[in-house]
């Protein structure tokens, strides 16, 4: 129910790794079972964060990239993640409410053993905190010119999932992404 208890019970992270091996868990299981573990933190934290700040003002989608998103994750793996927010967001309205639950987040994800993403891939970047047409500008730019900061966040953003939130937020952001892409 709190940050410290989940912290403290995310030490155990690493004996249940260990445990996977020497039971001779396949690696893609390995990885799904310590995603899963990710994953439930995330949502706990998110939780724990509405709980505190109150019901959100609008729609939203807590993304998850990289090792998470596809499910591989490690006992040391940092934190990629995102905001997608509905089209009515009003960075005026809203915007104090998505940056104090993204850093409630980021900073339980931090306590619980997930370091900051070095790269600044979090949704407390105002970059990674967009409502779909935002998210959308941003695939539109990566796939359309593909500069090598572009194919860069392409590696990174490309493997994704709504990992807490309104699904269909996200549904639309992976249509856009896949028409624009299957062109490309």
């Amino acid at each position: 129910t709190t940050i410290v208890q989940l912290a403290e019970t995310s030490t155990r992270i690493p004996q249940v790794l260990v445990t996977l091996v020497d039971a001779d868990a396949t690696a893609h299981s390995i990885g799904h079972m310590i995603s899963i573990l990710g994953e439930t933190i995330t949502t706990r934290l998110l939780q724990l964060a509405e709980e505190k700040l109150g019901p959100a003002p609008i729609k939203y989608c807590w993304l998850s990239f990289g090792s998470l998103a596809r499910l591989e994750q490690t006992a040391q793996s940092d934190q990629d993640n995102g905001l997608l927010l509905d089209n009515d967001y009003d960075p005026h309205q809203h915007g104090e409410y998505f940056l104090k639950l993204a850093q409630f987040v980021s900073d339980g994800m931090n306590a619980c053993g997930y370091d900051y993403c070095p790269g600044n891939v979090m949704a407390t970047n105002p970059a990674w905190r967009q409502p779909l047409s935002g998210w959308n500008r941003h695939f539109d730019n990566w796939i359309n010119k593909p500069e090598p900061q572009a194919l860069m966040h392409a590696s990174i953003f490309f493997d994704m999932r709504c990992l807490y939130g309104k699904q269909e937020l996200f549904n639309e952001l992976q249509q856009y992404v896949l028409a624009l892409s299957k062109s490309n």
